[in-house]
């Protein structure tokens, strides 16, 4: 016989308080069982069904009958929901067959009674705990946390102790153990939570307690996972933009150190066409002079002025990129942006001061270029350019 046969006759009983029933035989099956049953005295000592009667039973007819616990092997046969919850390794796992005289539910019958939902939700929670937990007990029942001192919560608790709200109390822990990311420390945090909420407390009520107000244990794991992961994010943000600041400050500064032997030409091409132009009346060596210095001069600014527009060009790509990041952080992280606003306002006027700069260089410079032009032309005697005319 299998648990399908003995929940048949089990439904078709009307159980009494001592272990005894009034069995109805509806179908002929049942009627072969109890046959099977009272010639094969194994048969018995398998399923517990005798029959009190006397006379032999009949198709239809209704007779009083023993009912015990079958074989474990076989299924449990409990007297209520309560009962069920205390059979063994009923705290980790949902049995897998069994039959529950009230309400006259068997497992795989559908719809499910309303506790039974709530106890399939209890056990995802266990399955929680008992990953946070120090260790686990499972003959005993008990989860075990072990911090500044032991706390042990025995998993004993009745259909009462499962309240209406904790299907979606379930689904809010579930939620924050369903990404991986972060695993210890969440569970650290349930296992801080339990020991809090329960630490106080007699055994024997830990559990029930818990249960009851697993929703004020979902409030301190998010408000204590979301206070790790702002720590976390503001540390790795704040390491970000430390990283990109020193990186971004080389560049700039960079913008100088490449023209910096240009620059360092300025007054070397001033004192060079302050020393070297004279006066020049004809097309003599003065003259060439002259007129050489002055290209050469002008060849400095061309020059000079090429690596400027380079370096502004730079600056310019460096403002937009730091620009992006000062955004990227504003709308990533908007509840701690501000904490970084100095930084990214610190290198946009580093890059403003050293376009002043490059524009001064360049305007130096050119003004230099200039005053050159005019001395060369004050030393120059009138009608000298032609001497430049090569057909003449």
């Amino acid at each position: 016989m299998t648990f399908d046969d003995l929940v048949e006759i089990y439904r078709h009983t009307q159980f009494g308080a001592d272990g005894e029933g009034a069995l109805t035989i509806a179908s002929q099956a049942i009627l072969d069982h109890l046959g099977a049953i009272d010639a094969d005295p194994r048969l018995y000592d398998d399923v517990q069904i005798g029959l009190l009667d006397d006379a032999p039973p009949v198709l239809g007819a209704k007779v009083r009958i023993a009912v015990g616990h079958p074989r474990h092997s076989l299924g449990l046969l409990v007297r209520d929901f309560d009962a069920l919850f205390q059979a063994p390794r009923a705290a980790f796992e949902e049995p897998s067959r069994y039959y529950v005289v009230d309400p006259g539910y068997a497992s795989g019958d559908l719809p499910a009674p309303a506790t039974l939902a709530r106890y399939r939700a209890l056990l995802d929670v266990v399955a929680i705990l008992r990953d946070a937990a120090s260790y686990v007990d499972e003959v005993q029942r008990e989860l075990v946390f072990i911090g500044a001192e032991k706390t042990v919560v025995p998993i004993a608790f009745r259909a009462a102790d499962l309240g209406t709200d904790l299907e979606e109390n379930v689904a809010r822990l579930k939620r924050v153990f369903h990404d991986p990311l972060h695993g210890d420390e969440k569970r650290e945090i349930l296992a801080t939570a339990v020991v809090q909420l329960v630490g106080g407390l007699r055994q024997s009520v830990r559990f029930p307690h818990l249960v009851r107000n697993l929703d004020a244990v979902c409030d301190e794991v998010d408000k204590g996972y979301r206070l790790f992961v702002s720590s976390f994010s503001y540390s790795k943000i704040r390491d970000d933009v430390e990283t990109a600041r020193i990186e971004f400050v080389g560049k700039i500064h960079k913008t100088i150190v490449d023209i910096q032997g240009q620059l360092l030409g300025i007054p070397v091409a001033t004192i060079v066409v302050a020393s070297q132009m004279k006066s020049a009346t004809g097309c003599g060596l003065p003259f060439w002079t002259n007129t050489a210095v002055l290209l050469g001069a002008w060849i400095f600014v061309a020059l000079l002025a090429i690596a400027i527009v380079n370096q502004w060009h730079t600056l310019t790509v460096l403002d937009t990129e730091i620009r992006r990041q000062q955004q990227r952080i504003t709308d990533d992280y908007a509840l701690v942006s501000g904490e970084f606003a100095d930084q990214f306002e610190d290198l946009i006027g580093r890059i403003w001061w050293h376009r002043a700069a490059l524009g001064a260089v360049g305007g130096v410079a050119g003004l230099s270029a200039l005053l050159a032009t005019v001395a060369y032309l004050m030393l120059t005697a009138r009608g000298s350019g032609a001497c430049i005319a090569l057909w003449n």
